[in-house]
């Protein structure tokens, strides 16, 4: 018996039509095409990643840097007068030219501790930070000497970074004060006081990656002699692919032009 559509003017059997509905990818063509997925994402994912994670950091660069500036004029305020507690430098602080003379001490003294006052601290460590749990392994600027120069030795690695030994290794782990504050971020002294003129931050705490010029950057104060104090970035040394706390503040001054 014919069908209908034979009837009707020819064409292919019912059953034909049914078949050709059915066809489908077969499945050596669907596991060829994840894989060409598989293979663009893994070539693309580790870039798309890094770029989210800088940015992240980046926006957390801005927020610390904007806190501690609110803080700095925090305190002078409430001192009611601009302690000399800087360095006399030049320029702005995304691209500081000239830095002369050093801290008065005792006016020092003085904003330390109004300084510190306008932070949240919750916790603080002052030496043995590293086993009191108030920071992470920090490698201090020899290590990273050593890294960034694989041929010089310990003395030499310890004589490279005269003038800001502060950060090496054993100041950062056993000897410099710690304050841990409310949001995590983590404030680390250049000496085992806390001096406000020269100081390096964790912008996100305990939470990686806990290297510098990527989330801990060093600061000091400066002061132009027009505007007041100034909170500067450090040029000190920073892990491979990092930034120096000057070059972020300089990017920050970049974007808002």
């Amino acid at each position: 018996m014919q069908t209908m559509i034979e009837k009707r003017g020819g064409g292919a059997p019912a059953n034909k039509l049914l078949k050709r509905k059915l066809y489908g990818f077969t499945l050596a063509e669907v596991l060829i095409t994840l894989g060409v997925i598989g293979i663009v994402a893994a070539m693309t994912l580790p870039a798309l990643i890094n770029k989210a994670q800088k940015m992240i950091l980046k926006n957390q660069f801005k927020k610390t840097y904007s806190t501690l500036t609110q803080v700095i004029n925090k305190s002078v305020a409430d001192l009611g007068f601009v302690p000399a507690c800087n360095y006399t430098i030049k320029g702005d602080p995304s691209s500081v030219s000239g830095v002369k003379g050093n801290a008065d001490l005792s006016d020092c003294i003085v904003l330390n501790e109004t300084f510190l006052k306008n932070l949240n601290i919750i916790q603080k460590c002052k030496g043995n930070g590293y086993q009191k749990g108030c920071i992470p392994k920090y490698k201090g600027f020899e290590e990273i000497q050593k890294e960034n120069n694989p041929d010089l030795s310990d003395d030499e690695a310890l004589e490279a970074i005269q003038g800001y030994n502060g950060f090496s290794s054993s100041n950062i782990l056993n000897r410099n004060e710690i304050f841990v504050l409310a949001d995590g971020n983590i404030l680390i002294s250049h000496n085992s006081s806390f001096q406000s003129n020269i100081f390096a931050f964790d912008i996100n705490g305990k939470k990686g990656p806990n290297k510098w010029g990527y989330d801990v950057f060093s600061f000091w104060l400066g002061n132009t002699g027009k505007s007041g104090l100034i909170l500067l970035g450090g040029t000190y040394s920073v892990e491979k692919g990092g930034k120096t706390t000057r070059q972020m503040i300089k990017d920050l001054y970049d974007d808002r032009k």
